[in-house]
């Protein structure tokens, strides 16, 4: 086993928003994590930077997934995200993969 440990990459803010109603949920979570000696932020942050890389490779796949026709398909819907207007939004059925 080494001795040597990696150095810890910078950290930044990120501002996204949530529901009043989540906000709340996570601030109630955080003092009790808090208070058992858990790290909510932590917790939170591996979350999302697996969400991230799982998102990417979704993308990823899409992207250079080609049609029947040859042609680079965009699915209508990825992950219960909706494209509109060329973008992804939040779709109204509320999950799953249904492309």
């Amino acid at each position: 086993m080494g001795v040597l440990k990696k150095k810890e990459e910078r950290t930044e803010t990120v501002t996204i928003r949530i529901p009043s109603s989540v906000k709340a949920e996570i601030d109630q979570l955080r003092d009790r994590a808090e208070a058992t000696g858990f790290d909510l932020n932590a917790t939170m942050s591996e979350s999302l930077t697996r969400l991230i890389r799982q998102v990417r490779e979704e993308l990823d796949g899409i992207a250079a997934a080609p049609n029947s026709r040859g042609n680079r398909t965009r699915a209508p819907r990825v992950n219960g995200l909706t494209r509109a207007a060329g973008e992804l939004s939040q779709g109204s059925s509320g999950g799953g993969n249904s492309e």
